[in-house]
């Protein structure tokens, strides 16, 4: 009885701490099964709800019986981003079973699946806008052309693509898929051990079946890439595993004799014969921001949005076949200047070369005694742009933040997002205009960019009434139904209306008879022609033909002109009217050369790898990303409707050799420059640095930074005048600072350039540049 009593005594805290065990297995057990089906049940909702999304971005409808209707089709085209969903479930759960002895791992585990599903579901949702306004789901190209998400583009874009409407849709329709999914999972946990099983191998089953369904219609439909892929997997793959383009593997000759510079062709004769004496002593060049050729009147443009440059339409010769080489600004701005052609990458040569020095129309203007100078009614900072000018010859760099203005800026920049300001192109007129008068003995270069017809044209707001175009037209005239369009028109009407004040100014000022006026645009702009919208999204003729039209009622008369070529032509066109020389490095010709070819090349790194010409009539575009060719008869076709390559009757190798002979020689130029350049810096060493610098008091003390080489050296305060009122703030310059940086030196000296530059608190980077000596090649600036 002892015995037993005591068998009995200890065998109950047995019992107990097994029963213990078990009741705690039991709960452990149970988590792990509900959130397992939570998981699960997410899934299969997540992926019935990008589905849907997927229905809008195949057969967009407008009403909610359109959309159900449409369902079905989005769920059939949905293959990629049930991949995408199943990989996440299939490894949450696998996590959740590895981690299942640690409570902490299993809720990180379920944590991490709950934001990829939500990142997915935001993803998936932007996506619907991205692809109507890009052609394609968002790259790491779009992110670098978007500066990293640093500037207008892309802060535009996905604020467009994710507005405050669609924010709510997004966030109620993720909440209801977490909601169902966590109803559908305890729903599922009634069901006895049969059911469950029985549930789990028919939920097996469907998602098979739809993974074998789903991918058989996408491939039997031929759906597009850019219209079915997931959007998170397109990014990744476009940041990893960017193609070689194929053109870079075929075989090219060492120069192509095509896009040859000054140097390595031979002399050239040109039919532009100037009257005697040249009556040219002034240029000015009138840029307009995303302006294709098809929007101006002279072009054939329907809307009544162009008055000035029709009314000087008698005095002007118009190039009814050029092109921007790239349909990004950065990449215009750099061969406008250099006559070169970019670099092959998404990169462009102002963000990764900007004081690599070059031969420029402006340097070579400078050192023939023009003033010369760049207006911009955009921040010159995109795509480190303000330094890429710093080097190339101007006496005066001014952006908005240099100007004065009747009109409030348009203030959009954030600490976010930035370089989005920018100024009424009216105000940019008049800066350039009070410049042009300052000093009627020194010809003059000038250049002025305009920025309001750059998306997302903000026309609605309360300033843009403040600048009408004309006295007759009071704010925003009604051109279009579609409001991004109308405004678009709008915007351009003011760009008109400031070159119409320019040339009256330079009328007055009876400079206008001796001054050649260049009007172009620096890229297109796309509003769904082929499915896509603003520029950098397709390379059709809306992305990158552009309207250039030169005016001067001594040397033209109403004549059109058909020679096809790119703005790297423009600057030489410039000089034989001037009768000077071409600088060797250029790659262009003037328009008049009697040997030019009749050919022109453009690419964009940033819709995929799109690469293309135009010769004579016929224009070819190469998607390396996907091995797609398109030929257009442009003459026959203008609205490149219908494709005529064939693979069974065109002849695929011909096509593309000339594609091929542009992109290896280019890439072999640029590399040689670089490399030149990179040898003249390590033998030269500055040994003496003076900076003058003038200030004024206006909201603080003045202060400017020293670069090197792209590297920031000093910020360097300045004592400035008192200020008293804002207006004086940008005229008086009352006391000067010197400052002088001196190092030792082991090689020859270099002479370094001298700037003279006004500073205020309120801006940072150049704004005028004075006229100073200027021969550096140690790059030495701000």
């Amino acid at each position: 009885m002892n015995i037993g009593g005591g068998m009995g005594s200890t065998s109950w805290p047995e019992n107990g701490a097994a029963n213990s065990k078990k009741g705690a297995a039991l709960p452990r057990a149970m988590r792990f099964r509900r959130m397992s089906l939570q998981i699960i049940c997410t899934g299969v909702l997540s992926w019935l709800l990008l589905g849907i999304y997927r229905s809008v971005i195949i057969d967009p409808q407008t009403t909610v019986q359109g959309l159900l209707a449409s369902a079905p089709v989005g769920l059939a085209a949905s293959y990629y981003d049930l991949i995408l969903i199943a990989s996440l479930t299939a490894a949450a759960l696998a996590l959740r079973f590895l981690a299942r002895a640690s409570r902490l791992a299993s809720a990180a585990v379920a944590v991490l699946f709950y934001v990829a599903i939500l990142v997915s579901l935001a993803w998936g949702f932007a996506n619907i806008n991205l692809v109507k306004m890009l052609g394609e789901p968002f790259t790491f190209q779009w992110l670098v052309y978007g500066d990293f998400l640093q500037n207008a583009d892309a802060r535009n874009a996905m604020g467009d693509a994710l507005n405050v409407r669609d924010f709510a849709t997004l966030c109620g329709s993720v909440m209801l898929v977490f909601v169902l999914g966590y109803a559908a999972a305890g729903l599922c946990l009634r069901l006895n051990t049969v059911g469950h099983r029985a549930f789990l191998g028919a939920l097996v089953l469907a998602v098979g079946a739809a993974l074998v369904g789903t991918g058989y219609h996408v491939r039997a439909e031929s759906l597009p890439a850019s219209k079915v892929d997931n959007p998170i997997v397109y990014f990744v793959q476009s940041a990893l595993f960017s193609p070689m383009p194929v053109m870079l593997a075929m075989s090219a000759g060492a120069n192509d004799p095509d896009v040859a510079s000054v140097g390595e062709r031979p002399p050239e004769t040109s039919s532009f014969k100037p009257p005697a004496p040249n009556p040219i002593k002034n240029v000015l060049i009138f840029m307009m921001e995303s302006v294709p050729s098809k929007y101006v009147e002279t072009f054939g443009g329907n809307y009544p949005v162009t008055p000035t440059i029709k009314a000087y339409a008698g005095d002007s010769i118009r190039f009814d076949n050029i092109y921007a080489h790239a349909p990004s600004t950065h990449y215009s701005i750099f061969s406008l200047l250099t006559s070169l052609y970019n670099d092959i990458s998404f990169y462009g040569m102002t963000s990764r070369y900007p004081y690599l020095p070059l031969d420029t129309v402006s340097n070579t203007l400078s050192k023939n005694n023009f003033r010369t100078g760049f207006f911009w009614s955009a921040d010159s900072r995109f795509q480190r742009v303000d330094e890429f000018l710093l080097n190339k010859g101007l006496d005066v760099i001014q952006d908005y933040r240099g100007q004065k203005c009747a009109t409030p800026t348009f203030k959009l920049s954030s600490e976010q997002w930035k370089n989005m300001d920018y100024n009424s192109d009216l105000c940019t007129a008049q800066s350039i205009i009070d410049w042009m008068n300052k000093d009627s003995q020194k010809p003059f270069f000038g250049i002025m960019f305009t920025a309001m017809t750059h998306y997302p044209y903000i026309t609605a707001s309360p300033m843009f009434s403040k600048m009408a175009p004309s006295s007759h037209d009071k704010g925003l005239v009604h051109y279009s139904d579609d409001e991004k369009f109308n405004a678009y028109l709008n915007a351009l009407k003011v760009g008109d209306t400031a070159l119409g004040e320019i040339l009256e100014s330079l009328k007055r000022s009876g400079k206008l008879d001796s001054t050649l006026v260049v009007v172009l645009g620096d890229h297109g702009e796309a509003f769904g022609e082929h499915g896509d919208y603003v520029h950098a999204s397709a390379m059709y003729d809306e992305n990158v033909h552009i309207p250039l039209i030169m005016i001067n009622k001594h040397l033209f008369h109403d004549q059109v002109a058909h020679p096809v070529g790119g703005i790297i032509d423009i600057a030489p066109t410039i000089f034989d009217i001037l009768g000077l020389p071409l600088p060797k490095q250029w790659q262009g010709r003037s328009l008049f050369s009697e040997q030019r070819p009749n050919k022109t090349f453009f690419f964009n790194p940033w819709a995929g790898y799109l690469f293309g010409y135009r010769e004579n009539d016929r224009k070819v575009i190469f998607n390396a990303t996907t091995g797609k060719v398109e030929e257009y008869d442009l003459k026959a076709d203008p609205g490149e409707r219908t494709n005529l390559f064939s693979e069974d009757a065109s002849d695929r190798s011909a096509l593309l050799q000339p594609i091929a002979g542009w992109v290896q020689s280019q890439r072999r130029r640029i590399t040689d420059l670089v490399a030149a350049a990179e040898n003249d810096a390590g033998r030269c060493t500055a040994t003496n640095l003076t900076i003058e610098a003038a200030g004024t008091d206006y909201r603080g003390a003045p202060s400017f930074d020293v670069f090197v080489d792209g590297k920031r050296l000093a910020e360097i305060a300045v004592q400035g005048k008192e200020s008293k009122a804002s207006a004086a703030a940008s005229r008086n310059c009352r006391r000067r600072q010197s400052t002088r940086s001196r190092s030792a030196s082991t090689s020859a000296a270099c002479p370094i350039r001298r700037r003279s530059k006004f500073a205020t608190s309120m801006t940072s980077g150049p704004v005028t540049v004075c006229p100073a000596t200027a021969t550096c090649s140690s790059r030495a600036s701000r």
